[in-house]
Parts: structure tokens; sequence; C-alpha cells
């Protein structure tokens, strides 16, 4: 099962943090949402009922979707009388790659620094951290307990809510200038 596929994982916050990375425009912000949220609800999904939710019209609706075809961030099936609209593609890691959201999935990242499959318990925290901290603080606070080889969700969790209640940036650890110790080293 893929990362996106989990119950725990909540995709449309997931489109929401990743906008910028992910290069939608507004409509295609819009459509995306609208498709994720009927799939998830077993609503039936057309051109017109996207219309008909989102407010645009059916010719605006049908060149946003053909360009969301276009990125393979959307996939439309049609098996029998039943056509599907996947947007796979949105939060596929390769798609994640080129958009340059990501190397590696967070989730990959863990279980690789770890040596083991992540627990339930492991990626539901995980997820906590993804919808409140930005995702290379989360990395970068798996490097850093790497690093004093004290790597366990508890330990990095520490890091994490340190880093925050002192105002620590991405930019300010990637640069050396401090470290979980809080050592400032400008």
């Amino acid at each position: 099962m893929k990362w996106y596929e989990q119950r725990f994982v909540n995709r449309r916050d997931w489109v929401i943090e990743n906008q910028e990375f992910l290069g939608l425009s507004e409509k295609e912000f819009m459509i995306v949402l609208m498709i994720d949220f009927m799939s998830e609800y077993r609503i039936p999904i057309s051109i017109d009922a996207l219309a008909q939710k989102s407010g645009m019209d059916a010719r605006e609706v049908d060149e946003t979707v053909s360009l969301l075809c276009a990125k393979k961030y959307l996939d439309i099936r049609a098996s029998g009388k039943r056509i599907s609209f996947r947007l796979d593609g949105l939060y596929d890691t390769e798609t994640a790659r080129e958009a340059g959201v990501a190397d590696r999935s967070v989730f990959d990242l863990f279980e690789s620094e770890f040596k083991r499959p992540l627990t339930q318990k492991d990626m539901e925290k995980i997820s906590e951290w993804n919808r409140t901290y930005e995702k290379r603080m989360i990395i970068l606070a798996l490097r850093e307990a790497s690093m004093y080889q004290k790597v366990s969700l508890p330990y990095i969790d520490t890091i994490l809510r340190e880093w925050t209640k002192k105002n620590y940036t991405a930019d300010m650890i990637e640069q050396g200038k401090v470290s979980y110790e809080g050592a400032d080293r400008t």
C-alpha cells in the first residue's frame, strides 16, 4: 500500500501543505480538492458535477481537468459504465520528486533510518508532525537524532518542540547556526 493510501493520511491537507511545490493554479487546486473530496465520499464525479460544486462552468472544468491530466496528476479511467478520476499521480513519489516536493517520502526516510518498517503508531505520529511542522524541519530533526545516535520518535519530537520554542528555522539549522543542544554557532 502506498503512503497516500494509508487511512491516517489526509491527502487534502498534504495538497494544501505542498501547493507551492505542486504548481497548481487556483482552478486546478479547486478541482483537485473537489475530486479528492468526492472520491473519499463516493460521490459520482463528472465534469458537470465538478462544475456545479466548484462554481466554474463546464468548459473551464474540462480545460482544468485536461491540464491536470497533462501534468500526470490526474488519470481518468473508464471501466464498464463507471468513470474513475484518480489523483495517484499527484501523490506519487516520482511526481513529487519531479515537482520538487520530495526526494523520498518522509515515511521512507524514517524506515530507512530506523532500519525497520514503521508501525501504525509511528506513521500516525509522523503524519501529525507533517500537519504541524515544515517537512524540512522534520527531516532535519531526524538527521540530528541520527547524528546523536538517538533515533526514536520521542527524541525527535523533543527536538522539534525545542526548535519551535526557540523559533529556529530550517534555514538556520541547515546553515549550522544552531543545533538541538541549542548552542548558537554564529
